[in-house]
């Protein structure tokens, strides 16, 4: 983990910073949990906000803490992999999370969820445990710990400062805590 620098406020600069996958841009990385109400109610808000960004590449990351968590990254990274990882299918796949009261934990359980909304229950299933599904899984979780990333919603602005919701105090403040970081990675 990078040592964490003190800023006094809503968030923590990382030294050295974590490595980034794209140049040329600000780099934001958005830590979320589908099981998470924080990371439900926010989203809307942040997809909003990632889609009015210029020069910024938004990238959303299930965090992958074990258990449940890593279901859920599983099931990101085989819907990214599957082209389906779209505003409507991660809005529902929360919304049965969140007051479906489905854990979507086991494969099967998710290939048939998935399934009822347009998704090929064999390819997801060929897809959830692929090498490439099991490799973006170990590079998260190899982010989320060399960023020191302990909860979700997590932000990652460049790799070099990190904000979260108790860091931030609010959702709304998060949001312009994540504002301000750009701002600041745009003129470093």
């Amino acid at each position: 983990m990078a040592d964490e620098i003190p800023t006094g406020g809503q968030y923590v600069e990382l030294s050295p910073p974590a490595p980034r996958t794209t140049a040329g841009t600000v780099e934001v990385w958005e830590f979320f949990w589908y099981g998470d109400p924080h990371s439900y109610a926010i989203e809307p808000t942040v997809r909003r906000w990632a889609g009015m960004q210029t020069g910024v590449t938004f990238v959303r990351v299930p965090a992958p803490f074990g258990g449940p968590w890593d279901a859920h990254a599983r099931l990101h990274f085989a819907l990214e992999a599957l082209a389906h990882a779209d505003t409507e299918t991660m809005r529902a796949v929360y919304e049965a999370v969140q007051h479906e009261g489905k854990r979507l934990a086991e494969p099967d359980e998710q290939a048939d969820f998935l399934a009822r909304l347009g998704v090929d229950r064999a390819r997801y299933l060929a897809v959830l445990n692929s090498f490439g599904v099991q490799g973006q899984l170990a590079a998260a979780k190899a982010q989320a710990r060399r960023a020191g990333v302990q909860g979700v919603p997590t932000f990652l602005v460049n790799g070099k400062y990190r904000t979260d919701l108790k860091t931030a105090g609010s959702p709304a403040d998060l949001v312009r805590v994540v504002e301000r970081l750009v701002a600041m990675a745009r003129t470093r």
